[in-house]
């Protein structure tokens, strides 16, 4: 597992000293710093270098929460508290881990630790699954399937529009139509394969995508098209 920076919000000195030991005895875990109070880690916070956050539930539990629906793009958090009330509160913001005082120990704390490993390993699997392959003669093109808007025919190459950029590969769309379609792929047209996250709305005649661009529905493909839709 690579580095995971920490910084722990605790305003008792003898816990903030504990929970310092317990971060020190994980070989994964970075500590950036040690805050008494959620205002003093919020231009840290900020910058978006945290991945973890262990914090207390301080005097006013309702405004440490609503400190954490606050983040836009939260870390991993790790309640550590004496209050137990808040614990669905807590688990509603998804919070990786929410241990109560008494129960903290080195291997209940290492067992926190593991939630996030593993969250982490299924998020890469899931970043993989979405990854398309597309050979080209010799080499092989990998893109991420959130990426393209549609794929269109080139003769005897397609071209595969994207957010980022276009790209020219030597297959046919009938070659990749069978793929494509259990990656949330559609053809529409017998010269377009579409993603069918990337539509913004389908009319008769037309599929409208995120990116503003419209293209032709072809009366072959349209029924299919509907059903996939919901239309």
């Amino acid at each position: 597992m690579n580095k995971i920076n920490v910084i722990i919000i605790e305003d008792e000195l003898l816990a903030t000293k504990r929970l310092q030991r317990l971060v020190a005895n994980i070989e994964c875990l970075k500590l950036l710093g040690s805050y008494q109070y959620l205002i003093n880690a919020k231009e840290i916070l900020a910058s978006g270098g945290v991945n973890l956050m262990i914090l207390n539930i301080q005097a006013q539990g309702s405004e440490t929460l609503r400190f954490i629906k606050s983040l836009s793009n939260p870390p991993f958090i790790i309640i550590v508290t004496h209050q137990r009330e808040f614990a669905a509160d807590g688990f509603e913001l998804e919070v990786i881990d929410y241990i109560l005082k008494p129960s903290l120990t080195q291997e209940r704390f290492e067992k926190a630790i593991n939630k996030i490993g593993n969250f982490i390993i299924l998020q890469k699997n899931k970043q993989l699954d979405q990854i398309i392959k597309f050979k080209d003669g010799h080499k092989s093109l990998f893109i991420n399937s959130g990426h393209i808007f549609y794929i269109k025919a080139l003769g005897d190459y397609v071209q595969i529009i994207t957010k980022h950029e276009n790209h020219t590969v030597s297959t046919t769309l009938k070659d990749l139509e069978k793929t494509l379609n259990e990656k949330g792929f559609v053809r529409i047209h017998r010269s377009h394969i579409v993603n069918v996250n990337q539509i913004k709305a389908v009319d008769a005649i037309q599929v409208s995508l995120k990116n503003n661009l419209k293209l032709d529905i072809g009366l072959k493909y349209r029924n299919n098209l509907y059903s996939i839709m919901g239309l």
